[in-house]
C-alpha cells in the first residue's frame, strides 16, 4: 500500500494521445514521483480537469 506522499507535493500534467493512428483523441494525465518515478495519479479528458486535479492534489489543506 503506497504511502501518503510528504509536502509539499510536486505534480506535472503529460498529455497523451489514444487511439488509433487515424483517431486520437489527447488524454491528460497528472503524474508524481511518489511513491514510485512517474507514477500516474490520475487522467483527464481535459486540460482543465487535469489542472483542477493538479491543484489539488498539491494543496496542504486536502491532506
Amino acid at each position: 500500500m503506497a504511502s501518503r506522499p510528504p509536502y509539499p507535493r510536486v505534480a506535472r500534467i503529460v498529455e497523451v494521445e489514444k487511439g488509433s493512428q487515424t483517431e486520437t483523441v489527447t488524454w491528460y494525465q497528472l503524474r508524481a514521483d511518489h511513491p514510485y518515478p512517474d507514477t500516474l495519479i490520475s487522467e483527464h479528458q481535459s486540460e482543465q480537469e487535469a489542472l483542477d486535479a493538479k491543484r489539488r492534489y498539491e494543496d496542504p489543506e486536502k491532506s
